[in-house]
């Protein structure tokens, strides 16, 4: 038996043994959860029974109305363990009130409800409930699914003969790639794994790495992005160099040094230039998988919600550590943080929670938050210890646009990225980028697809004077918003590193 399973099985029958009779145990793995609680069953000398809307009583599969059930429970003496699935989700007024007085008992039958995570207005009330203990199974450590390895080999002898020693040689690897996820959802990506890959070792460490982030945003508050190279992003030279020292910090021998763990950096700048696509190549640079978080999914319409959300996000995040987060657009996401009149407080309450998480994760999970306006910003968010660096993010300058320019011609020696036909000498073309005084990144870019679009529609190739048009026929954002431009420019001049 893993560590894990032992603690969750040793604080339930320890909670039983006090005299418990309500308990609420928050996990998504019902067989894993009731396996345990028959194990504590037998210890307690105390009879299992199970309940489900679907499934009736101990799995008879008649209808029985969860009310009813309570209410007879509630003149029983019988020591008994009665486990209740997703109970919230039936539960009425009288199932609430009946719940509290068999919590109320010092004797006879203990009910655990075993509920998803979620916070639902039904989970809280039970949740809540003042005569209620509230526990949570914690997730298959490393040894667990380590075993569960193992016993999967065993049963495929009969196909594999030598599975058992092939799996046994990578077992560590496939724990350590499954670690975040449940027992079922483990088993379940290590037998497809095994459909496509048969038992090649290294295929099916692969494999499983690179589904986890998949399954774990399943729930919509978190998604999966691909990362992009660096070399697919010009100039930010400086950011660039700053996490290539930070992907040494991750390695374990700068662990076993002492070294700290990177926290992560903020991206602030003018619109266009580069900020997502910074985020991305962070993942890419650092070698991480990549997840990105828009605080906008956070905010539900019931009172708590948001801050459950809040919660499940970042269980989601650190169960995929170690990865990079990128918060999108933060300063949209804590607007409204510095009152309460319009939502009762939950922007506050959720920028307070994130704070604190930022504050005090320990998971290798490094955070990359982009923002437009940094006077929407609160200051306690700028402050070391959050984040490592606080970068801006320029107009880029000649250099860097002609950087910028090779990329989104394909001269920039991407691998699989077909190189743009050109009617005109290269150094044409990088005097008109060294010209575009006040582009931005997207704005060149944009600037390059209607050039494009122009000379294919004429049967020729590209010509310099094509991308000097369409830069020509548009007016950029320093010139549509040059005094917000300018004074977020004037902040960065003493108060960020340049990107």
């Amino acid at each position: 038996m893993s560590d894990a399973t032992r603690l969750a099985r040793h604080r339930l029958a320890r909670t039983l043994r006090a005299g418990a009779r309500g308990i609420v145990l928050h996990t998504d793995e019902d067989v894993r959860a009731l396996a345990i609680i028959e194990d504590v069953g037998r210890e307690l000398t105390m009879a299992v029974h199970t309940w489900s809307v679907a499934g009736g009583i101990d799995g008879d599969r008649r209808p029985r109305a969860l009310v009813e059930l309570l209410a007879e429970l509630h003149t029983h003496t019988e020591e008994a363990i009665w486990v209740l699935f997703d109970a919230a989700a039936v539960c009425d007024e009288r199932g609430y009130r009946a719940l509290r007085e068999v919590g109320q008992h010092v004797g006879g039958p203990a009910i655990v409800v075993v509920q998803p995570h979620g916070d639902a207005a039904g989970r809280r009330r039970i949740a809540d409930m003042p005569e209620w203990v509230n526990e949570e199974l914690v997730l298959p450590d490393h040894d667990e699914l380590a075993a569960r390895v193992h016993a999967i080999a065993a049963a495929l002898t009969t196909a594999w003969p030598d599975a058992p020693s092939r799996l046994a040689a990578v077992a560590r690897e496939l724990a350590d790639a499954g670690l975040g996820l449940t027992a079922h959802a483990f088993e379940r990506v290590l037998a497809e794994a095994i459909v496509d890959h048969s038992v090649e070792g290294p295929a099916l460490v692969a494999f499983v790495r690179a589904a986890k982030p998949g399954i774990l945003a399943a729930g919509g508050l978190v998604e999966t992005v691909a990362a992009t190279a660096a070399e697919a992003v010009g100039g930010l030279a400086q950011l660039k160099a700053w996490l290539a020292r930070r992907r040494v910090a991750l390695t374990p021998a700068a662990t076993a040094a002492g070294i700290p763990t990177p926290r992560g950096c903020l991206l602030v700048g003018v619109q266009g230039c580069g900020k997502s696509l910074a985020a991305r190549a962070c993942a890419s640079v650092l070698g991480l998988p990549l997840v990105r978080l828009e605080p906008g999914r956070l905010f539900g319409g019931t009172v708590g919600e948001s801050e459950a959300n809040l919660r499940r996000a970042t269980a989601i995040i650190d169960r995929l550590a170690p990865a990079v987060l990128w918060i999108d657009e933060l300063d949209k996401g804590v607007a409204g943080s510095e009152g309460a009149a319009s939502d009762a407080g939950t922007a506050a309450r959720v920028l307070g929670g994130l704070l604190t998480w930022l504050q005090e994760r320990t998971r290798p999970v490094f955070v990359v938050a982009t923002a437009n306006r940094i006077d929407a910003l609160p200051p306690e968010l700028l402050r070391r210890g959050r984040f490592d660096e606080v970068f801006f993010v320029d107009l880029p300058d000649a250099r860097e646009r002609e950087e910028i320019l090779r990329v989104h011609l394909g001269r920039a020696g991407q691998p699989g990225v077909r190189e743009v036909s050109i009617a005109d000498a290269w150094a044409s073309f990088a005097a008109v980028a060294h010209g575009a005084e006040g582009r931005s990144g997207a704005e060149l870019a944009a600037a390059v697809a209607e050039a494009r679009l122009v000379a294919f529609a004429e049967g020729r190739a590209l010509a310099a004077a094509d991308f000097a048009r369409a830069l020509a026929e548009s007016i950029p954002l320093s010139v549509l918003r040059r005094e917000d431009v300018a004074a977020l420019r004037r902040w960065a001049l003493e108060r960020a590193r340049r990107a």
